[in-house]
């Protein structure tokens, strides 16, 4: 029998590609979940550097390892086997049979032998589809041996069955979200490939991609391109972008497009003329089709991206393979392009979908029709809230005749109010204004001068004029008694000045009225940004159960086709508010990278710089102060670009905080006279942040007398205003003043203070900040005979407690002893390295030359400690606490 032939270039990783770009944050992360035992699968669309991440694992491994990239040849179960038993490096004579039950006998008697750990890399898993190939695999993944750790990459779902993996937590899946190259990783292959950008040009290039490695690396080779051409780098870069496209839909249509079924071609590029789509709308663009077979071959191809609702499950392309799609078409039958925008426009005005209509209508030319729905449907495509599209039709249609303009400007106005553009609002007074001298009379004209109020005390907010923003609204909602949504965006104007300015309760209770009105005339995406607020205001109080359940109430909130998107992003942004002030830390990192990720992709919206502060606290928590400082620093360009002066300030005062923390002080000059400028500005009208930073500055200064008589007022504040976090920070301040003057009892006191505060409203901030400087006096006030020479009437808190709230920031500190409130003593710590290695009670005891009793006292010890029940939990606490290093 003629044996399947062996190809060697199967069985070696691919070589790194030429300037390219280490994953670090991926290797990471596959290393720990290789570690706990998990099968890692990469699923994601061509192009996303699967096989590059595959081969970079590899070469990072320290023990063996088998690479097998399959081909559909391995569909046949004999060449399967003989790659991987060559993989496995097992003996070549052995392969000389055309019996492949026994040479898969030699594969896993090898298997079971083997002593140390060994990793199978395969890659192009979606390859292997025949059932009497697979199955040898689905084995391996059922009944695994002890010694064998599996890593695949796929396009698409592969035919293995997988659920069994998932229910028993075995499954580790990254998918394109996770493989997409996020802001930092754009930047270094920009620099890797010798390509200088800008941060704004860098925060485009990662929005248009959607972080779609191959997208990003023909548009750096269509810069350097252009560079080649002229000597100098291109100060207009759409060019640059039209022609990275125009590599994408070459690559596409090589890699993928041209091998498709042409009835699957034609239902691509016919549904391609939709942002997104669902069933429905693709039985209208593409009636000739089996759309539930399309959209299920597609899902296997990975060439769709599903957008699962609670009702309905909606599809979009990747940007760049839309393009592609439509400009296929557009080339062979423009007339049938125009003709496909109009069906889907009708389609979508009767199911009520007015923004992704106008735009198909505005992409049909059909500007009429866009003006008659701004006109009839203005309320609703705010509600929706699908910020680029509108914005773009608005662009579209600007100066078209025949319409009442008033509405367009007040249409514009309102979203406006959600993407916070000052440049954009400053033009739409202007524009009104301008209406108002003409003598143009609007059909509501009380509604118009509303929209004049709400735009100038919302720039008032973000200009940081705060106290001018509250005196605008209450003379607006003094003189307009309608009762509508304008009003209640007053009411939120007011809130967020309020609390800007730390006046909590107040902010509280106008929020809640806005929410309560604007909920009531059914607007259901923006309240989003309310809900913020408010859980915001919640956490600063210490209400956090409160907070975490209103922020996932948001997910709840009904939407109208993809509409939730944008206000999706104040979603996540909550949750990491909460999950950093909680100290759980790496999912605050996950949910404000899919905020900023959300950001990205409305380059209409200021809210990139927002996202970017909270990034920077985190940072800093995590004891990142080098990446905190140039947040911040990014923090501030951005809200200079974007005329943000109130986060120019939050994130100036932070800076200032940071700086001495960091022993910086060149930084101080400048900010103190930003301090002045703003105190003499706004008659000390000042934000919270702003003062306790010149507190900090003050005492660094030796001007304790003065620090203490404004801690004094800020005490006072905090305290009328139930904002719980301010007066943490203010005991923490309180004890700093304390030990400068060497009262230590004094400063424990005020410790003590701080402590109870944190643990009875989960404030992790206890630690994070400069309270991190406090850490061993802090665990002076756990010892019980401190506690009694203090006379502290309040118990210490449970120990549970404090592991519970601080343990995940301390962990990855510099010395392991210090990653525990209460730390590990030299003999506790061998016997938990003993317990890693596998090592029984009696073997530890035998090692360690003790008794058995002895090593049950040790590990009963390290149980209470790390604050968990058993070994597997012991180990899984060590190791992110990174004790076992």
């Amino acid at each position: 029998m003629h044996l399947p032939a062996l190809k060697p270039n199967q069985l070696r990783p691919p070589a790194d590609p030429h300037k390219g770009l280490l994953r670090i944050r991926l290797l990471d992360q596959l290393t720990s979940a290789l570690d706990d035992g998990a099968v890692i699968l990469l699923q994601a669309p061509l192009g996303y550097g699967k096989s590059t991440l595959l081969g970079q694992f590899a070469r990072r491994l320290a023990g063996p390892f088998a690479w097998l990239r399959l081909t559909r040849a391995e569909n046949q179960p004999l060449a399967l086997l003989l790659h991987l038993h060559a993989a496995l490096q097992l003996p070549a004579q052995a392969r000389d049979t055309p019996q492949g039950e026994l040479l898969w006998s030699q594969i896993l008697a090898d298997l079971e032998a083997r002593q140390a750990p060994v990793t199978l890399l395969i890659d192009d898993l979606h390859l292997l589809n025949a059932a009497q190939a697979w199955h040898y695999l689905d084995t391996l993944l059922h009944d695994p041996p002890a010694a064998l750790r599996l890593i695949a990459a796929s396009e698409g779902p592969p035919p293995l069955p997988l659920a069994h993996l998932r229910r028993n937590g075995r499954l580790v899946l990254l998918g394109a979200r996770e493989l997409a190259l996020d802001s930092e990783e754009t930047r270094q292959l920009a620099l890797a490939r010798d390509v200088r950008l800008g941060s704004d040009a860098l925060y485009q290039l990662r929005a248009g991609s959607e972080g779609w490695p191959s997208g990003v690396l023909f548009w750096f080779e269509a810069y350097r391109e252009a560079l080649h051409s002229t000597g100098q780098p291109p100060a207009d870069l759409r060019p640059i972008t039209r022609q990275a496209y125009a590599h994408a839909r070459q690559f596409l249509e090589e890699e993928r497009l041209r091998h498709l079924p042409t009835a699957l071609r034609s239902f691509l590029e016919h549904t391609a003329v939709a942002q997104v789509f669902d069933a429905g709308l693709a039985r209208e663009l593409a009636a000739d089709t089996d759309v539930a077979a399309a959209l299920r071959q597609l899902q296997r191809l990975d060439l769709i991206i599903e957008v699962p609702h609670a009702s309905h499950a909606e599809y979009r392309y990747h940007p760049a393979l839309r393009n592609s799609l439509y400009q296929r078409l557009e080339q062979r039958d423009p007339q049938r392009l125009r003709l496909l925008h109009r069906q889907a426009a009708n389609w979508l005005l009767v199911q009520r979908r007015y923004t992704e209509a106008i735009y198909q209508f505005g992409r049909a030319r059909d500007l009429d029709a866009v003006l008659g729905i701004v006109d009839r449907h203005g309320f609703e495509l705010l509600r929706e809230g699908k910020v680029n599209t509108l914005v773009d039709v608005l662009d579209e249609v600007a100066g078209h005749a025949g319409n009442d303009s008033f509405t367009l400007a007040v249409t514009e106005a309102s979203t406006v109010m959600v993407t916070n553009d000052i440049a954009q609002a400053c033009q739409c007074l202007r524009q009104l204004y301008a209406l108002q001298r003409r003598q143009a009379v609007p059909r509501h004209p009380e509604r118009v001068q509303q929209t004049v109020m709400f735009l100038r005390s919302r720039l008032a907010y973000l200009g940081g004029n705060l106290a001018h923003g509250l005196a605008l609204a209450a003379r607006a909602l003094q003189q307009f008694g309608q009762h509508n949504a304008a009003r209640s965006v007053l009411y939120f104007d007011r809130a967020n000045c309020l609390a800007a300015l730390g006046q909590l309760q107040p902010a509280h209770a106008e929020a809640s009225r806005a929410l309560v009105e604007l909920q009531g005339f059914g607007l259901s995406g923006y309240t989003n940004l309310l809900q913020l607020l408010l859980g915001q205001i919640e956490l600063a109080q210490g209400a956090s159960e409160a907070a975490w359940a209103r922020l996932q109430n948001m997910a709840e909130l009904p939407a109208a086709g993809s509409s939730g998107r944008f206000y999706e992003l104040f979603r996540h942004l909550g949750k990491g508010l909460a999950l950093l002030q909680a100290n759980q830390l790496t999912q605050a990192r996950h949910a404000l990278a899919q905020a900023e990720v959300l950001a990205l992709g409305f380059p209409h919206s200021a809210a990139l710089p927002w996202v970017f502060h909270h990034q920077a606290c985190l940072h800093w928590a995590l004891g990142e102060t080098s990446q905190a400082k140039a947040r911040w620093a990014e923090v501030r360009r951005l809200a200079l670009q974007y005329r943000l002066f109130t986060l120019y300030r939050q994130a100036g005062a932070w800076l200032a905080r940071l700086a001495l923390r960091d022993n910086d002080p060149d930084y101080l000059p400048g900010w103190l006279d930003q301090w002045h400028w703003c105190n003499r500005q706004y008659d000390q009208q000042l934000l919270p942040e702003e003062w306790l930073a010149y507190v900090w500055v003050q005492r660094h200064l030796g001007q304790r007398d003065k620090a203490r008589q404004i801690l004094a007022t800020l005490q006072a504040q905090a305290q009328a205003q139930l904002n719980r976090r301010l007066l943490l920070d203010t005991l923490l301040l309180d004890a700093a003043l304390h030990q400068d003057r060497g009262a230590h009892d004094d400063a424990l006191h005020s410790l003590e203070q701080a402590l109870q505060l944190a643990c009875q409203h989960g404030f992790g901030q206890l630690l994070q900040y400069e309270g991190d400087a406090f850490l061993e006096a802090l665990r002076q006030l756990l010892l019980p005979q401190v506690r009694e020479r203090l006379a502290l009437a309040a118990p210490a808190p449970p120990r549970e407690r404090l592991n519970s709230l601080f343990r995940p920031l301390l962990a990855g500190r510099e010395h392991a002893d210090s990653a525990l409130i209460v730390p590990l003593s030299r003999r506790e710590l061998e016997v938990l390295q003993r317990m890693a290695r596998g090592q029984s009670n009696g073997q530890i005891a035998e090692a360690m030359f003790i008794s058995l009793s002895t090593v049950k006292t040790h590990i009963n010890n390290l149980f209470r400690k790390l604050d968990v029940v058993d070994r597997d939990s012991a180990l899984c606490s060590a190791r992110e606490l990174q004790l076992l290093n």
